[in-house]
């Protein structure tokens, strides 16, 4: 038998494929978008926390302005609160020293009012941290 050749058979042909290339493209676009996306959200939660932050000062100070000592245990609990947020390092001794004589006001169920030496001082350090 006689080798027959086939004639309807073409050779290989290059086919040019850009895929990988384009799917690199397409993973670097949605990095980017998402970087982009994130990096505002970042932002956005960063400013937040500083208004925080200024705000929480600014209503420490209206409550030690406002702080009321007719009512001694609420008076010492709020000036113990709120005075940690103002006070700076140099003032951070005083402030424990003062805080340690208003413990005989907390903790308590029946308490005496406050006396006026105490009085004085929570309004002396009131008056240098505002």
């Amino acid at each position: 038998m006689k080798e027959l050749q086939l004639k309807d058979i073409k050779p290989i042909v290059d086919i040019n494929d850009n895929s990988l290339l384009i799917l690199i493209a397409l993973i670097a676009a949605v990095l980017i978008v998402v970087g982009i996306v994130s990096y505002f959200l970042y932002k956005k939660y960063v400013i937040k926390q500083r208004r925080y932050k200024k705000s929480e000062t600014y209503r420490a100070k209206e409550a030690l302005k406002n702080l009321d000592y007719s009512n001694t245990k609420e008076a010492v609990y709020n000036f113990s609160k709120y005075a940690q947020y103002l006070a700076n390092k140099s003032q951070q001794e005083r402030l424990e020293a003062i805080l340690q004589e208003l413990e005989k006001y907390k903790f308590k169920k029946d308490i005496d009012n406050l006396s006026n030496i105490d009085k004085q001082k929570i309004k002396s350090f009131i008056k240098e941290i505002v």
